[in-house]
């Protein structure tokens, strides 16, 4: 079976958190009163370090991410917000 497209899987996956695209749960404060940062620096970075179904380690229908490069760190002060260069996507 062939890999999942990138346009496919940013379809698909919803939930990842790149400087490009922000999920609705990435918005919400975290348990310590900060708030989540982007674990990828952009949507490509992602994909690259992703592996999809039906490799083993997916479970069902899930991705797997591993990798994260953190590039504003692991907590943010306040929500992140895509600045102009990136055009925020709706999750």
């Amino acid at each position: 079976m062939a890999r999942i497209t990138f346009e496919r899987a940013k379809a698909k996956y919803v939930h990842r958190f790149t400087m490009e695209h922000v999920p609705s749960w990435a918005r919400k404060q975290r348990p310590d009163g900060r708030y989540y940062a982007p674990q990828y620096a952009s949507d490509a970075e992602w994909f690259a370090l992703t592996l999809f179904p039906p490799n083993e380690m997916c479970y069902g229908t899930d991705c797997f991410s591993s990798g994260q490069t953190w590039p504003l760190g692991d907590c943010l002060n306040s929500p992140y917000v895509v600045s102009a260069r990136f055009p925020q996507e709706r999750a």
